[in-house]
């Protein structure tokens, strides 16, 4: 069961990382850009399960992880992206990632 979560996780991050390329082309062209850090907690639990969401988040156009800070069951992940956005938008991989490796 858990090859099948992360064949789907892969292809979920395929399509995360395709969507921020067009929305980062187009923040470039239209200057909408508006960098910020957000506090993004997360419901993960195991630190394998965080750092594969960290990586997630890197991977993506327009965001970067800069640190996975507090215990649990508050983890937060520090991400810095180039426009203001809600939890849903930045992390939309943690539940295929809390399926696959927790």
């Amino acid at each position: 069961m858990g090859l099948l979560w992360g064949i789907r996780f892969v292809f979920a991050l395929i399509r995360e990382i395709i969507c921020a390329i067009v929305d980062v082309c187009y923040r470039c062209v239209s200057g909408d850009i508006d960098p910020y850090i957000a506090k993004v907690p997360t419901i993960l639990k195991r630190p394998a399960a965080q750092t594969m969401l960290a990586n997630s988040i890197t991977y993506t156009p327009g965001t970067v992880s800069i640190d996975v800070v507090g215990e649990e069951p508050s983890n937060i992940i520090l991400v810095g992206t180039i426009s203001p956005r809600p939890k849903e938008a930045i992390i939309p991989l943690e539940p295929h990632i809390k399926r696959w490796l927790e």
